[in-house]
């Protein structure tokens, strides 16, 4: 099987630099370019399977990477097991807004990021492991198994923990994996055994 990842194209969110994983904002312009971008570059592969998660911008992402391929669709999958991690009350927010609204959260989570989450949302253990746990189920599917090409169109931190799996790292090492919008990364998985063929390709 080929897995090719690519990060949602640009949101407003990024552009403001503002706190957000559960809040569902759809893409910009920009970010719609981005992925027709990344469509051209994959406009030969014809997928079996596509992949995104619960939130929009997952998904008109991949519509628009579909878009560009002019061959028959494929129905697209939506896991929320890989939606991207909940920073609860933290949603939106400047990270000096949160600095200043929430003190001592924001100071326990600089100090322990693994295991002290955002103030009402999710830690980063808890969150890692419900995306791991959302791949090896979607890895139990037979159609999943059976597919040659796949297209899993995510956010950055869950693709980060699912590349420090498939690389044999920690997750505590996502920090080393820049995941960057408008380009590809492509996996070659043989038996369950992850090679990584490619890292933000361009072309």
């Amino acid at each position: 099987m080929k897995l090719y990842m690519v990060r949602h194209g640009e949101t407003e969110c990024n552009v403001q630099r503002v706190y957000y994983g559960s809040l569902d904002v759809p893409i910009t312009e920009k970010g719609r370019r981005q992925a027709e971008a990344v469509g051209d570059m994959l406009r030969n592969v014809d997928f079996d399977q596509v992949i995104v998660s619960g939130l929009c911008r997952t998904r008109q992402t991949a519509e628009a990477v579909l878009s560009r391929q002019g061959a028959v669709q494929q129905e697209i999958w939506s896991v929320p097991a890989f939606d991207e991690m909940n920073f609860g009350a933290w949603e939106g927010l400047h990270y000096t807004e949160v600095r200043e609204r929430y003190p001592e959260d924001y100071k326990a989570m600089a100090g322990d990021w693994l295991h002290c989450g955002p103030t009402e949302g999710e830690n980063f253990m808890d969150f890692s492991r419900r995306v791991w746990a959302g791949w090896k189920a979607l890895s139990c599917k037979e159609a999943f198994k059976k597919a040659d090409n796949v297209l899993f169109v995510g956010h950055s931190g869950p693709m980060q923990c699912l590349m420090c799996h498939f690389l044999g790292m920690d997750v505590s090492n996502i920090w080393h994996l820049e995941i960057r919008q408008g380009v590809y990364t492509e996996f070659e998985i043989v038996d369950n055994f992850p090679v990584l063929k490619g890292l933000n390709v361009t072309c």
